[in-house]
């Protein structure tokens, strides 16, 4: 049971935003604020968590922006977890466009997450790498290669780094209406150590898969609001039971 809620917590923490968008830098002076809701079921887990995001282009091709997610509550077999909600890892997030196609990312996770959501340690959570985005006709691509790693926290624990490639595809349907599809694909590299120390197998080549659907509707060009859905699986990643998560959101353009 507590494994799984671990799981759980770990993924709304992390999927509700994640990197933005594997899209270009906004121009500067523009930017975005979003509010998400997900919906997130295991086996017997399900979990409901509310994230707050805004992101603005400070300077041209500059992006900075701040997640901050909270768990409202997690349920096991029906019934309500005590304590089992409240502040995650709030995440600050830069980009910087070096190229039209071409984005550099670093996003930081602090330890603010609530101790009965993800335990005691407090590890600062780092996640880094490059985007590839290009327009073929009405499809817009975007894609992402990052590495994720922690510091060891309190209890000197650090887990195996994390390889993600992410795709995705929007389809300019009209000027109201964008479909999307994408895939995030993460794979795990070394070990876990203990204060410096290998302990147990290498994970390095353990997978998961989580493709995703989901629909933009651009209100006007200001509001606009979205559904997605997104199936997680793989069993030495996410465990032998498929995780589905469910996502809508509004935002508004300033």
């Amino acid at each position: 049971m507590f494994k799984k809620l671990a799981l759980a917590a770990a993924l709304t923490a992390t999927a509700s935003f994640a990197t933005w968008d594997y899209f270009p830098v906004q121009d500067a002076g523009k930017g975005q604020a979003e509010l998400h809701l997900d919906y997130l079921m295991v086996d017997k887990t399900s979990q409901m968590a509310l994230s707050a995001g805004a992101r603005y282009t400070i300077v041209q091709n500059f992006e900075a922006g701040v997640i901050v997610p909270f768990v409202l509550f997690t349920h096991w077999d029906g019934e309500d977890v005590e304590d089992a909600n409240g502040l995650s890892d709030v995440q600050l997030l830069l980009r910087y466009q070096f190229m039209p196609i071409m984005n550099a990312f670093l996003d930081v996770a602090l330890p603010t997450c609530n101790e009965d959501l993800c335990g005691e340690d407090g590890p600062v959570g780092f996640h880094f790498g490059v985007q590839y985005s290009q327009k073929f006709g009405m499809v817009d691509f975007g894609s992402e290669l990052g590495l994720a790693l922690e510091t060891k926290g309190d209890d000197k624990t650090t887990p195996p780094w994390d390889m993600n490639l992410g795709l995705e595809a929007d389809f300019a349907v009209s000027e109201m209406i964008t479909p999307y599809v994408g895939i995030d694909i993460n794979m795990l590299l070394g070990k876990y150590t203990v204060d410096g120390e290998n302990m147990g197998d290498s994970h390095t080549g353990d997978m998961g898969f989580a493709p995703y659907l989901g629909l933009t509707f651009n209100i006007n060009p200001m509001f606009y609001a979205g559904a997605q859905a997104q199936f997680c699986f793989g069993d030495d990643y996410y465990g032998p039971d498929m995780v589905t998560i469910l996502t809508a959101k509004v935002g508004v353009n300033f």
